[in-house]
């Protein structure tokens, strides 16, 4: 990935290299957090948002009911 973002030469396009299967070894999911932290202003200023998602993907009809999203806008 690293060579291709260097060959697309697109001012447009950030590249992030994470090590996730190194960080987040042994369940530590946790470190995911500094991958956001990471992008988290790049994110913003391509206006993206975090949604919190009350449901898990086992519950498919209540994790696509948009009332129970809630969006926090940045």
């Amino acid at each position: 990935m690293t060579k291709m973002h260097t060959e697309l030469r697109d001012s447009d396009l950030s590249y992030v290299w994470f090590d996730f299967h190194g960080e987040c070894k042994k369940m530590k999911w946790e470190n995911l957090s500094k991958l956001v932290d990471i992008v988290n202003d790049k994110l913003n200023e391509y206006s993206h948002f975090i949604a919190e998602i009350n449901y898990g993907y086992d519950f498919r009809k209540e994790f696509n009911d948009p009332k129970n999203i809630n969006i926090i806008s940045t």
